[in-house]
C-alpha cells in the first residue's frame, strides 16, 4: 500500500505558535473495489498523498487526490510537490493560516492538490492543539448531511444493478455521470430514473459534451425532474454555458471551471452558472475552498461541496467545510466508498444516506494500522 516515504526533520517550525518538529510524506496505492469511468477516462486505483505534521504531542493528517486532467497534477509529482513543500518549511515561524496559504503559493504556481494536503494537515494539527473540531473552527458545526453517491459510465444494466445497491443502503440522491455518448446516456439517464423511489437525481458530464449534445441532453434532463446538469462544457467556455442555461430549464452546476473566488466572479459576469461545485482539492485546501464559497454566498449563488476518490481523511475535512456555510445546498462526498481498504477510519461515518461527522478533535481520523 505505501508505495513511497519520506521523513524529514524541522527545526526552529511553527505554524500559528505550534512547534513542528517533523514531517512525514506518504504515497499511497490502493486498488478501487470497482473502476471508476467518466467522461475524463478511468480510474483503476487509488494513489493519494498523505503528509503527517507532528508537534511535541499531537500529529495533523492531511491527503491530497488528483485527477491529472481536473488539476494537472498526477500522483508520483503530486508526492514530490508535497514533499518540496513540507522541506521548504524548515526553519520557519508562520504567524497564523493566512500565512501559511502565502507561504504555500509563494512555494509553486498551481499544485492545488500538494498545497491542500499540507492546509488539511495545519487544521488537523492545530484543532488537536486546541482541543476542538475543524467545524468549530471553522464556525460551522457537526452536521449530518446528506451525500450523493455515484454512478459511473456504463451500461444500462450494470447502472441499474449499482442503482439498486445504492437503495437498498438508502441513498437519497443520485449522480450519473454522462458525457461520452450523448444518445447512450439518455439511454441510460431515462432507464435510472423510471427506477427511482423517491430518490433524486443530477448528471454530471466532466465536461465532455459540445453545445448541441449539451442542449439535447438538458432537455431529456427537464422532461425527466433532474436536480442539475453538472459541467456539461469545457472549463472555460463560458459563453457556451451562459447560452445552454438559456435553451435548457434545468440548472447548471460548474465545477472544473471554479477553483478561486476569482472563478466565481467570472461565472457571475458571464451569467454562466446557476451553482458551483467546490472542492478542497481544486482550491488549495480549507481555507481557499472558505473563501471561494464565501465569494459564492456574497453574490446568492448556492453551492456543492464535492471531492475526488479520497479517504475518510480527505472527505471529513470537506464535511467541515460544507457544515460551515449556509449557501451549500448539496454534498458529493463518497469518494470513501470507491476504496477497497480504508487508510484511515473515522472522520465520517455513511448512515441511511447521510455522512454523520465523527466526534473527535481535528478530523477525529484515525490510521488503521493494518491497511498500510
Amino acid at each position: 500500500m505505501i508505495l513511497q516515504k519520506y521523513h524529514v526533520r524541522l527545526k526552529g517550525t511553527s505554524i500559528s505558535g505550534i512547534g513542528i518538529g517533523s514531517a512525514t510524506v506518504y504515497l499511497l496505492g490502493i486498488p478501487l473495489s470497482e473502476p471508476f469511468v467518466i467522461s475524463l477516462g478511468t480510474q483503476n486505483d487509488y494513489n493519494g498523498v498523505v503528509v503527517e505534521l507532528n508537534s511535541a504531542s499531537n500529529t495533523g493528517y492531511g491527503e491530497g487526490s488528483t485527477i491529472a486532467q481536473i488539476t494537472g497534477e498526477v500522483p508520483w509529482a503530486l508526492y514530490e510537490s508535497v514533499k518540496h513543500l513540507v522541506i521548504g518549511l524548515n526553519g520557519k515561524a508562520i504567524e497564523d493560516m493566512e500565512g501559511l496559504s502565502h507561504y504555500l503559493d509563494a512555494s509553486m504556481y498551481g499544485n492545488p492538490v500538494a498545497k491542500n494536503a499540507v492546509d488539511i494537515a495545519t487544521h488537523d494539527l492545530i484543532c488537536k492543539e486546541y482541543g476542538i473540531s475543524i467545524s468549530a473552527l471553522l464556525g460551522g458545526s457537526m452536521k449530518k448531511l446528506p451525500t450523493s453517491y455515484t454512478i459511473p459510465i456504463g451500461d444500462v444494466e450494470s447502472n441499474l444493478r449499482e442503482l439498486e445497491n445504492f437503495q437498498k443502503i438508502k441513498v437519497r440522491i443520485i449522480k450519473v455521470k454522462v458525457g461520452t455518448d450523448v444518445k447512450a446516456d439518455i439511454q441510460r439517464v431515462r432507464a435510472i430514473s423510471s427506477r427511482l423511489q423517491g430518490e433524486k437525481f443530477y448528471v454530471d458530464a466532466n465536461q465532455g459534451y459540445d453545445l448541441r449534445d449539451a442542449v439535447t441532453l438538458g432537455k431529456v434532463l427537464s422532461d425527466e425532474g433532474a436536480l442539475f446538469f453538472e459541467q456539461p462544457l469545457g472549463r472555460h467556455d463560458w459563453n457556451a454555458h451562459k447560452e445552454l442555461r438559456e435553451r435548457i430549464d434545468v440548472p447548471i452546476t460548474l465545477d472544473e471551471s471554479i477553483s478561486s473566488p476569482g472563478d466565481v466572479i467570472e461565472a457571475i459576469l458571464h451569467g454562466a452558472a446557476d451553482m458551483i461545485n467546490v472542492k478542497l482539492t481544486k482550491s488549495g485546501g480549507i481555507r481557499g475552498a472558505s473563501k471561494t464559497l464565501i465569494t459564492a454566498q456574497a453574490y446568492g449563488i448556492k453551492a456543492m461541496v464535492g471531492c475526488m476518490i479520497e479517504s475518510k481523511l480527505g472527505i471529513a475535512a470537506s464535511h467541515a467545510v460544507a457544515s460551515s456555510f449556509d449557501n451549500v445546498a448539496y454534498t458529493d462526498l463518497d469518494g470513501f466508498q470507491s476504496i477497497s481498504r480504508q487508510p484511515f477510519g473515522g472522520g465520517v461515518e455513511f448512515v441511511d444516506g447521510f455522512n454523520i461527522p465523527v466526534n473527535g478533535n481535528g478530523m477525529a481520523v484515525r490510521k488503521l494500522a493494518k491497511n498500510w
